[in-house]
């Protein structure tokens, strides 16, 4: 039975010494009864240095007021939890650094006194690759939201850009209308103008070819009324002629 006790003993030495976790054991006054070789490496103590110290000793004096709070709470209501669960928990060496630390609670009883078992791991590494990736994610983001920002700049320069073209081309639509309309408006006034002149003249010609066949003194009056009739048709054509120049003008 003795060594079966030993035994036992010995086990939970190993086991107890052998965790990768720190292991820190307080009473219900806070006061540190054990620590495991990985607890004193986290905090920088060498053996039997914390044994007796109070559990602030290795928690920064900003949280001290806190922590008390917190474990007192932890006391009346005891279960195996989790501690600071939704927020960053802070470890103190013995140099007096802090540190990021995760530590989860195990209340126990032996020989009618209570105490804590504190599961301690320094999240150090942990926490700066955490900022690692979100320094990453940061700037990941930071480049979409450039890219997304030239992304649109470039939409906004080719709908700007569309819209420049949509107006030139019914501009030049425009132009092209007006200049079909301008043609169309010279070719009529052309044949227009053609016509007129084309009529004064063939009666000019006539007149002058009928003008010049009466030669003859009795033929005087037929002659008169032929020069009349052309210089009628000059006249007319005089008119026109100011007509178009003024519409030139």
């Amino acid at each position: 039975m003795k060594f079966f006790e030993e035994s036992v003993e010995e086990a939970f030495r190993i086991l107890f010494e052998g965790a990768s976790e720190g292991i820190v054991v307080v009473n219900s006054e806070q006061f540190i009864v054990a620590t495991n070789s990985s607890a004193r490496a986290i905090f920088g103590y060498d053996k039997n240095e914390l044994e007796g110290q109070h559990l602030h000793k290795l928690i920064p004096s900003s949280y001290h007021k806190e922590h008390h709070s917190h474990f007192n709470g932890f006391m009346k209501h005891s279960q195996k939890r989790e501690m600071g669960k939704g927020r960053v928990l802070y470890g103190m060496r013995k140099d007096g650094s802090q540190f990021p630390v995760e530590a989860g609670l195990n209340p126990f009883s032996l020989h009618d006194h209570h105490y804590v078992m504190a599961l301690v791991t320094d999240i150090t590494v942990r926490k700066a690759q955490e900022k690692h990736i979100e320094d990453l994610n940061n700037h990941l983001e930071e480049k979409i939201e450039e890219r997304t920002d030239s992304l649109n700049q470039a939409v906004k320069s080719l709908q700007d850009e569309i819209v420049l073209r949509k107006e030139a081309e019914r501009s030049a639509n425009e132009a092209l209308q007006k200049e079909k309309e301008l043609n169309e408006l010279k070719t009529k006034f052309l044949s227009l103008v053609s016509h007129e002149f084309k009529t004064p003249i063939s009666g000019i010609l006539t007149s002058a070819t009928l003008a010049s066949k009466y030669t003859k003194e009795e033929h005087q009056e037929k002659r008169v009324k032929h020069l009349n009739t052309i210089k009628s048709k000059v006249k007319y054509l005089n008119t026109i002629i100011d007509d178009f120049l003024s519409i030139e003008r």
